[in-house]
């Protein structure tokens, strides 16, 4: 069996790709509850900096940046429908 030889920045090219792949499989996430919600705006920013993220520190960022923008998406939301029910439970002046 031969033995595998890998230069530093083949290494560091394989580890960026594969960081990548990681952060556009948790960019997912906000994306889909963004357009889920009607909430475009954060949905593209979070899947754009998770990928980034990925690139950058793999799971140590792209986790982070994921779940920040599910919680900014996931909030916006229960505002606007707690706001929506107490629109309609108020008598018309």
């Amino acid at each position: 069996m031969d033995n595998i030889n890998l230069t530093f920045n083949e290494v560091a090219t394989y580890l960026v790709v594969a960081n990548t792949i990681v952060g556009l499989l948790f960019g997912l996430f906000p994306l889909f509850a963004g357009l889920r919600l009607n909430n475009r705006r954060y949905g593209i920013i979070g899947f754009l900096g998770s990928i980034i993220g990925g690139a950058l520190l793999g799971f140590f960022l792209s986790f982070p940046v994921a779940m920040i923008f599910n919680w900014l998406i996931l909030r916006r939301a229960q505002t606007a429908e707690n706001s929506t029910l107490n629109a309609i439970d108020q008598p018309a002046a």
